[in-house]
This record gives structure tokens, C-alpha cells and sequence, in this order.
């Protein structure tokens, strides 16, 4: 006789032994079923194939309990949503991105973008000490996605109150028992039950600080059955213990087998109460998320091995007492009544700040995806560590509650870099946010090396937007003195500059600044050649008035499939030292402008094309070298904004009064994190307007690029020539920009 059939079989029996307290309609009732989900990691999507062979074989769950992935998946289906729903849910998200808490570019802040993306190590700094992150990732957009698909259920805190009844596990990180989550805010506490120790950050709930629940039991039978399961059906992804040193090869698996030896006991029970266990042997990491089709297929492969198990429990369920399956139909409000905003965990920041990203969501009906936008947009400010937000219901709908937790004092990070124009640096950082006055900010970066810089910004917010900003910038570096493609020298320029300016930002990709400089600056050649070089071997005095705007809305900072880049100045520049006579410097009106714009192709391929066009507006004015424009190496970033990279030229390798290029790229994404990039500019730059256009002053360079995108930044090689230099030139560029 077939196990599924003796579950029935044995229900029945168990009916007589109460017979003294239940009247005849109770004792024919059928058994009830509990469906109970181990966690697991991506190997949870397996999941969806079984909900789909339970569905087809026509068997009504009662009760649902899950661990970690399971509390997610198990959740999503005791909320009411159909497995192709789940499956549609999954194949839509950028598992990548998700998991690691990034978000859309466009809702970082302009001077977050510019000081926070070029750091391989990062340390929070908190009450005057440096310290290190709980976790690898807060799960900030795991709660946000969780907050929107579980947002049917914001006004049910019981959670025998859904369609169908619900628990899932946590595990309490100060006493290491195990916590049952049957009730409260739905989203967080699936929250609570996946979080991964080390991975993601605990979780605060219901008096508890939580981590994953499948650290002390991921396979919550018994608490399945004490919400009254009397059949229970299991499915189970758990790899077991590795059992050779050669299968720990990561911090996960490391940690999923310390996890492991405490869940051990509460898999042996769960096994015992089991009736009929659906157990999936998957050839996936707990982490292989973007695995997420061959997962599925794979768990269907298996679950449908259990189709006439599954089957002859419904029937004999059924033979008892029909049930219908019920309807899975479920999908997020489009949009939520909201009453009152509140928002927790703020000191700093005016009230005004957030009011007016808020304004107008009181008394109105909100769309769940803007309130997505609004948390990434105060995510992207910089000043908080945590944001996010919960539903608390109410008569009339919802009020909404924004958590916020202020970033501590600051951060400190680190990164490296080499390239053959700067040479090798090791770049130091440093953010702090509300230090120096309310709703301010206050960056430095320094590289530390043959060609150093030391930045420092300081931001004074006159609302969401404006600020008043205070800047420095030092540096000095060497470059060759080139005639044509003979080298004649070597020249040191040092700078020291200082600068006050009104600072706008829109919408986060749109920066516009207005201000004063003033810079001190010398050039020191080896051997004198140029005179007016030898002439400025002292330090020089210049002032500088200026407007620039500045448009990023690349998705990327390195390796950009869509958006552009602009940076467009204007300036006015001064010579304030007595030493300098007008036949040297005098007073000089400046306009440049660059754009670089990213489209994406078929299959992998970005065409970039971008122009640079400079222009100074009276032939007779004669600006220092270092704002005239300069033309020469790859670099990408460089420490003055009028460099033009040109491929197979030399750094710095010419200078002109009057510049227009043009550049094609052409990237192509071969292969997961391998690029391969065919790059051609065009065009002059020279001192004499009238020579702009002319045959003789073509500049034409080509070349290719092999690229690796590695945490510690682009690690990249090119081969390139160009019709002034006569050998190919190699070019090396490894880690961040500066």
C-alpha cells in the first residue's frame, strides 16, 4: 500500500480515539495539511515547481510554514500568489543589484557620485572610533521589494488571518533560541527569517534582534503542526554538511556550515513529523540567484516525480471531504490611502528636507513604486545608514512610517590605482555628513604617491537641493614636454587651489556650480626649453571666475550601457601676480564643453561616441598652459578638466588655444565581467584659430582595449597608435579612477 495512502488511512484512525467529545460531522472532516519550506538560499526557487505539480494535482494547503527562502516563497503563496505569479516575480528582478543594495545611479546625490564610487574598503566611523559594517549588505532593497509584494496583506498583523495561515522562523542573535513569527508587520518579519548572518543585517522585531531562522531550525515542522497541520508535506533544498575542505571555498559555504551543525537537531524532528517530504537535489550554491531559470526548471524536474504521491493524498483528501483549491489571484494595490507620515530616527536634517520630498503623500493615495522612489532618493543623499518604511493600518487606509537611521560620523575608504599617465597612488577617503552644522557635508580625498592630490569639499545645504560650498584642491604631477613626438623635456606642474561657489543639484543628475578661484600655481622644467616654462619656475597667483554645468545620468560609473555625460564651463581668468607681465599671461575668457554618450546595441554592444570642443574668446588673450587645452593619454579622469584623452598620443602631448575631437567607441560585454573595446578620435587642436580646419592639422588615433571589471575597479590593457606617433603605444590602467 502506498505511504500517501496510509496518511489518509491513519488520519482516520485517529478520529475514533476522540468520538467521546466530537459529534459525527467532526470525526468525517477531512485532515488538514501543512506545507512546510526549508530555506536554502536560490535554490528556494525550486519551490515554484512544486506549488505548480501541488496545484495540478488538486491539493489544498491549510497551513504554510517556511524558514529563510522558504518563509518567502511559502509567504508569497499563503498571501494568495499563483506559482507563475512567484516565477514572473523572480525572473523580473536584478538579482545582482538587489542583493548587494545598489540602487539606480539617478538617485545618488551629484557630490555622493563624484566622492563615493572609486573605494575598494569602506569603514563607518561611529562615536569617534573606526568600525566595521554587521554585515556584508544592509538589505535595504530586499525590504523594500518585500514591503511591495507582501503590501496586499498591510492590515492583517495576525497571520492565521491569511488566505492562508502563516509562520515563519527567526532566530535571536542574543540568546540563540529559536523565535516563532505568526504576527505583526508581514514584510518584516519574512525580513527577519532570511537574514543571512554575515550577509545581511539583523533585523529588529517584536523585542527580538533576529537573524536567519534557519540558524537554529530550518525545517519548522513541529511549529506547523502545532498550528494545527495534521499531514504534512515538506520540501527541502538544504545541502546538508560538506564533508571535504575542497567544498569550502567561500565565506557563504563557510558560513552555511557553521549554520548547519545548529539545525541539525530540528531537521531530525522535522523529518520524523514528516508524511510526505519532496527533497531536491539541486547542483546550485545557496547564492546562485541569477541561476534563477535553470533552478525552476530543475525543481519542477523533481517536484513532478512526486505527482501521483501528491495526487492520490488530494483524492483521498477529497474522497472525505471535497475541497477546492483556492483562488491565487493576488497582486500589489496600485496604490494605498495614507493618512499620516511619520518619521523616525531623525536629529539632523531639518524637518523641511524630508517634508519636501514628502509633500502632498498625506490624505492621498500614494503608488507604492513613487514611495520606492522617495526611499532611494533619501537613501542616495548620503545621510542615512537605513531607510525604509512600513504600513500601520487604519480605518480609513494607512499611515506611513519612514525608518530612518542617520549615517554615524562618517566613513573612511580606501582604494588604488595605476595608469601609465599618474603612475601607481593609493587613494585614501574620507565623508562625514552633519559634522560641521546640520544638513552638511564634507568630503577629502587623498592619493598618496609619485603624483599626489589632496581634495577636501565642504558642502552647507540652504535646502533639499542648494548649498553653499568651500573647496580645495592640491596636487602636482610630471609630464614630458613634447614637439610633435620628440621629447625634449620634462616639466613639474603644482597647483594649489582654492574655491568658493553656489552648488544646485536637480534631480540628482544635473549640477550647477557658480564661483570664484583662486590658484597658485608654478611649472618647473628639467631642462629649459620653452621659455615661457623657464620664465614661471616660481609660484604664480590667478583668479578665476566660473560657471559650470555638469549632466550624468550613466548607469554605470565604469563600463556604461546607457546615459550621457556633460560638462560644459565657462571661465574668466586673472592673473593677480606683479611678477606676471602681460606678454607672458593676461586676462582670458575660456569656454570648453565635453559629452560622452552611451547606446546601448544589439547583444551586448555600446556604441560611445563623444566630442570635446574648447575655444578661448579673444585671439589675443593668452591664458597659463593649464587653461589652455590639453590633449594626450587615455585617462579617463584626470586632475584638470581641460585634458583631452586621444588615443595613441602621449600625456599631455598637445596644447592649443582652440580644440575640437570627436572619439567612437565601440564596447562589447563578451562575457559576464570581460570587455573588449574598439575606440578612433578625431580632430585639432591648435593655437592659431585659422589652423583648426585645415588637412595639416588632423589628429587621428585608434586602438583596442581589453577590459576585466574587478572590485578593485577596471583592470584594463590597449594597443593604440595614431598619425603623430610612429611606433603602437601600449596603455595600462588598473583599479578606480581618483
Amino acid at each position: 500500500m502506498r505511504r500517501s495512502f496510509l496518511f489518509c488511512l491513519l488520519a482516520l484512525i485517529t478520529f475514533p480515539a476522540f468520538s467521546q467529545v466530537k459529534n459525527a460531522e467532526e470525526i468525517s472532516a477531512r485532515p488538514s495539511v501543512g506545507l512546510v519550506l526549508s530555506g536554502g538560499g536560490a535554490k528556494g526557487f525550486a519551490y515554484i515547481g512544486l506549488l505548480k505539480v501541488i496545484q495540478e494535482a488538486g491539493l489544498p494547503i491549510d497551513y504554510i510554514g517556511g524558514s529563510s527562502i522558504g518563509s518567502i516563497i511559502g509567504g508569497l503563496y499563503a498571501l494568495g500568489y499563483s506559482p507563475d505569479t512567484i516565477a514572473r516575480l523572480i525572473r523580473s528582478q536584478n538579482w545582482h543589484n538587489l542583493l548587494r543594495d545598489i540602487i539606480d545611479r539617478k538617485y545618488i546625490a551629484f557630490e555622493e557620485k563624484e566622492f563615493g564610487e572609486n573605494a575598494i574598503i569602506r569603514l563607518p566611523v561611529r562615536n569617534k572610533k573606526i568600525t566595521m559594517s554587521s554585515a556584508m549588505f544592509k538589505g535595504e532593497e530586499i525590504n523594500l521589494l518585500l514591503n511591495y509584494y507582501f503590501s496586499p496583506a498591510y492590515n492583517i498583523s495576525d497571520f492565521h488571518k491569511l488566505p492562508t495561515p502563516f509562520l515563519c522562523v527567526g532566530t535571536d542573535l542574543l540568546s540563540g533560541e529559536e523565535v516563532i513569527l505568526d504576527s505583526g508587520y508581514l514584510p518584516m518579519a519574512i525580513r527577519a527569517s532570511m537574514s543571512i548572518p554575515g550577509y545581511f543585517q539583523p533585523t529588529e522585531y517584536g523585542g527580538h534582534y533576529l537573524v536567519d531562522g534557519g540558524v537554529v531550525n530550518n525545517y519548522p515542522v513541529k511549529a506547523v503542526k502545532k498550528m494545527g497541520a495534521e499531514i504534512i508535506v515538506g520540501g527541502d533544498v538544504q545541502s546538508g554538511l560538506y564533508t571535504s575542505r575542497e567544498q569550502l571555498t567561500s565565506i557563504m559555504a563557510i558560513l552555511d556550515q557553521i549554520t548547519s551543525f545548529h539545525r541539525i537537531p530540528a531537521n531530525v524532528t522535522g523529518d520524523n513529523l514528516t508524511d510526505l517530504k519532496i527533497k531536491f537535489s539541486l547542483n546550485y550554491g545557496m547564492m546562485d540567484f541569477e541561476a534563477f531559470d535553470s533552478i525552476i526548471a530543475a525543481g519542477e524536474r523533481t517536484a513532478r516525480q512526486f505527482y501521483p504521491r501528491l495526487k492520490e493524498l488530494a483524492d483521498s483528501l477529497n474522497a472525505i471531504e471535497y475541497k477546492p483549491l483556492k483562488e491565487y489571484k493576488a497582486t500589489p494595490p496600485e496604490k494605498i490611502f495614507i493618512n499620516n507620515i511619520r518619521v523616525t530616527g531623525v536629529k539632523h536634517l531639518h524637518a523641511k528636507y524630508l517634508e519636501n520630498l514628502l509633500h502632498g503623500k498625506e490624505h492621498s493615495k500614494i503608488s507604492l513604486k513613487e514611495l520606492e522612489s522617495d526611499i532611494h532618493y533619501l537613501k542616495g543623499t548620503g545621510y542615512f545608514e537605513n531607510v525604509s518604511y512600513r504600513l500601520e493600518n487604519t480605518p480609513e487606509g494607512a499611515d506611513l512610517v519612514i525608518d530612518a537611521r542617520e549615517t554615524g560620523v562618517g566613513e573612511l575608504s580606501a582604494g588604488a590605482h595605476y595608469d601609465d599617465n599618474y603612475s601607481v597612488s593609493l587613494t585614501l577617503n574620507a565623508a562625514f555628513r552633519n559634522v560641521l552644522g546640520d544638513n552638511s557635508k564634507l568630503f577629502a580625498n587623498m592619493n598618496i604617491g609619485p603624483n599626489p592630490r589632496l581634495r577636501a569639499v565642504y558642502l552647507r545645504g540652504i535646502g533639499r537641493v542648494s548649498a553653499i560650498g568651500i573647496s580645495t584642491d592640491m596636487f602636482t604631477f610630471n609630464y614630458d614636454y613634447y614637439d610633435k613626438d620628440k621629447k625634449l623635456s620634462q616639466i613639474n606642474y603644482s597647483d594649489y587651489k582654492g574655491s568658493v561657489y553656489f552648488n544646485h543639484n536637480a534631480l540628482n543628475s544635473l549640477n550647477l556650480k557658480a564661483g570664484i578661484d583662486y590658484e597658485y600655481f608654478r611649472y618647473k622644467e628639467d631642462y629649459p626649453v620653452d621659455s615661457l616654462i623657464t620664465y614661471s619656475g616660481s609660484f604664480l597667483g590667478y583668479g578665476t571666475a566660473f560657471l559650470s554645468l555638469t549632466a550624468d545620468t550613466r548607469d554605470r560609473p565604469c563600463f556604461s550601457t546607457s546615459g550621457f555625460h556633460l560638462l560644459f564651463r565657462g571661465e574668466y581668468v586673472v592673473p593677480l601676480s606683479k611678477k606676471v607681465s602681460e606678454d607672458l599671461y593676461n586676462n582670458a575668457a575660456i569656454v570648453f564643453i565635453k559629452y560622452d554618450q552611451n547606446v546601448p546595441l544589439w547583444h551586448r554592444f555600446t556604441f560611445q561616441p563623444g566630442i570635446f570642443a574648447g575655444s578661448i574668446l579673444n585671439p589675443d588673450m593668452k591664458p597659463a598652459t593649464h587653461h589652455t587645452f590639453l590633449l594626450g593619454g587615455l585617462s579617463a579622469h584626470n586632475y584638470l578638466e581641460q585634458i583631452i584623452p586621444f588615443s595613441g598620443t602621449h600625456f599631455l602631448q598637445e596644447y592649443g588655444y582652440y580644440a575640437l575631437v570627436g572619439r567612437a567607441k565601440l564596447q562589447y560585454n563578451v562575457y559576464q565581467k570581460l570587455y573588449v573595446t574598439l575606440r578612433a578620435d578625431g580632430g585639432a587642436n591648435v593655437t592659431d584659430f585659422g589652423e583648426l580646419f585645415k588637412p595639416r592639422s588632423f589628429l587621428f588615433g585608434y586602438g583596442i582595449t581589453a577590459s576585466y571589471d574587478s572590485f578593485i575597479g577596471p583592470v584594463e590593457v590597449s594597443f593604440m597608435g595614431s598619425n603623430i606617433n610612429p611606433n603602437p603605444m601600449l596603455y595600462l590602467n588598473i583599479g578606480f579612477w581618483f
